[in-house]
């Protein structure tokens, strides 16, 4: 009879523990037990049980907290499998399989648990439903997701809960009553009802997390907009969803479906490996009318070109969205003599400007902040705000046109003539809309961006907005000749096809790997010894190191913030050379997250 079970507890420790087997304890693989960890009772995940231990002293598992298993034997796999590919502790993963409710010491009565066998698929299909937005298609998901759900469950995700919802509206009208939700933000109580309700015969619907609690049963993923940068989860501990899902799809074998108007990247690289089937349902592609600056002399933001566009659309009654992606009233507010720019004393957040008050908040902790009536620095000179926020667009709007219903795009109506927008915007306009122009005027801004993929991303976020206005998307720059612009109105594949062939020739992903590594601490000088201690031991590794760069902000929620980006070859020997480098680093004063791309 088996003497010693093996324990994962959550902690970044990426081995296992043994514990000795009592005989008056029913124990079975993926149950929830109770042990002695250093003098501290702790909860634990069984993930093998055995006969032989290496330990002299070992001690016994104090109790049950199952009747039966909380995790499946596959979901122990899949752990497994993540802590391969990324630097944490298959404790780690596989206490994100747990809702917070059973990550708690407690017994659970109910019975939640039924193995499912693995699909006999020896080959999972994937594939990418492209299409110009959510609605269209839907209507080829549809007849997808109710055939396999005549043999198990399928799991929907969402990059956003304004999205999810969105979406639930129209799922609702061919699957009344048969929806669950799952998010990060239900309470303890709520998440582990809907958790246990479907671990069978489900059509789940979630933001990121939901891929951890996936059905049992699960026949269909399908992960829409997979292209959405909220799929990357920065905090401890990382994962992309993208990889998440393709791993899950291999390791239970059901079909893989990924959806969007665009396509990543990479999922673009898989498409011409034949590794993923594309399947084409876009329309014709929406013109994009770029508007040059270099022509004229006058090179305002809130210029004479941007002012008649608005006139004109006005003239005919055009419901108009001008785009800037800057919140707040200002860029900056900085001194007239010493050019000293304020900052949060909290978080060194540069403060947004409050209209009409002498008051700034910082975007991240919100503190507010009244502002002297001269520098604190210099004692000299007086604050004043510089460059463009979201708000002085609109303050600057209402003086042009006095007339016009002004209104940002959260307190916006039917009576609204003028909608004042960040790119926040994607997450709101996802059934038909009834907007006629959009109008970007910060192009260029986003194209300054120090990221490899800001050309890439601007690409995306500009089709995108193409679809939600019925008669024009306007783009304003003064670089009309640079490769993006002169392929807005060309086939998509054009630009993906440049685009892949300028990140082979400089190997940057999908081609190579780009990892950044962030630290962060409340002592300033124990942060810059151990980012530089780690910066060195990479180098000996002839790896391309770059940094330490300090984050913006460089301090936030009361920590220091420096980084490290790594660039090396796409293989799991890479992965593994950083992950040993910085075992260990993290501990109670010092955090670490690390990206791959």
């Amino acid at each position: 009879m088996p003497k010693i079970v093996k324990v994962a507890v959550p902690l970044a420790l990426n081995k296992e523990f043994d514990y000795s087997f009592p005989l008056n304890l029913k124990i079975e693989k993926g149950m929830r037990v109770l042990v002695d960890f250093k003098g501290k009772k702790m909860l634990g995940l069984v993930v093998d049980i055995s006969n032989y231990t290496r330990v002299k002293i070992v001690k016994p598992i104090l109790d049950t907290l199952d009747l039966t298993p909380s995790l499946t034997g596959e979901q122990i796999d899949f752990a497994h499998s993540l802590s391969e590919l990324y630097p944490y502790s298959i404790g780690e993963f596989l206490f994100m399989f747990l809702p917070p409710y059973l990550k708690n010491i407690r017994k659970i009565d109910s019975v939640q648990y039924c193995e499912i066998k693995k699909n006999r698929q020896v080959r999972p299909r994937k594939l990418f439903l492209r299409g110009d937005d959510f609605l269209k298609r839907y209507e080829f998901l549809k007849s997808s997701i109710k055939e396999n759900l005549k043999e198990g469950s399928v799991l929907i995700c969402f990059p956003q809960m304004s999205y999810l919802l969105n979406a639930k509206k129209i799922l609702e009208k061919d699957f009344s009553g048969e929806i669950n939700i799952i998010h990060s933000q239900q309470g303890e109580k709520e998440l582990y009802s809907v958790w246990a309700k479907t671990r069978s015969k489900s059509l789940v619907l979630g933001t990121r997390v939901s891929i951890f609690y996936y059905p049992q049963d699960l026949r269909q993923l399908i992960v829409e907009e997979e292209n959405n940068p909220y799929y990357f989860q920065e905090e401890k501990p990382f994962h992309n969803l993208l990889d998440v899902a393709m791993t899950l799809s291999d390791i239970k074998g059901v079909n893989l479906m990924l959806s969007g108007d665009n396509p990543s990247l990479s999922t673009y690289k898989l498409i011409k490996e034949k590794a993923i089937f594309l399947e084409d349902r876009g329309g014709k592609a929406k013109n994009i009318d770029i508007v040059n600056m270099s022509n004229f002399s006058v090179k305002r933001l809130i210029g004479p070109v941007l002012i008649e566009l608005i006139k004109s659309s006005l003239r005919k009654k055009k419901r108009i969205v001008v785009l800037w992606n800057k919140k707040g009233f200002s860029k900056t507010i900085s001194c007239t003599s010493c050019g000293y720019i304020v900052k949060c004393s909290n978080c060194a957040g540069l403060l947004q400007k409050i209209p009409m008050v002498d008051e700034g908040v910082c975007p991240y902790c919100q503190r507010k902040e009244v502002f002297s009536k001269t520098c604190k620095k210099c004692k000299n000179g007086y604050l004043k705000e510089k460059g463009y926020g979201i708000d002085r667009i609109g303050y600057a709007f209402k003086k042009i046109f006095p007339d016009v219903r002004i209104d940002d795009l959260e307190n916006s109506n039917s009576n609204t003539q003028i909608i004042l927008s960040t790119s926040k915007i994607s997450s709101y306009l996802y059934e038909k809309s009834d907007l006629d122009i959009g109008i970007v005027i910060d192009a260029d801004l986003m194209l300054a961006r120090t990221e490899y993929d800001a050309t890439f991303n601007l690409y995306i976020y500009l089709k995108k907005l193409s679809f939600y206005f019925k008669d024009s998307l306007y783009v304003f720059t003064n670089n009309k000749d640079y490769y993006l612009f002169q392929s807005l109105n060309k086939e998509w594949i054009d630009f993906y096809e440049l685009e892949l062939n300028l990140r082979t020739k400089s190997n940057l992903p999908p081609f190579g790997l780009i990892s950044k590594i962030t630290l962060r601490c409340k002592n300033e000088i124990a942060l810059l010894k151990k980012v530089k201690s780690l910066y060195n031991k990479l180098l000996k590794k002839e790896l391309e190191v770059y940094g330490p760069f300090q984050e913006h902000p460089y301090k936030l929620r009361d920590k220091f913030r420096c980084s490290l980006i790594i660039k090396g070859k796409r293989d799991i020997i890479s992965r593994k050379i950083i992950k040993e480098e910085i075992k260990g680093i993290r501990s109670n004063l010092l955090q670490l997250a690390i990206i791959f791309k």
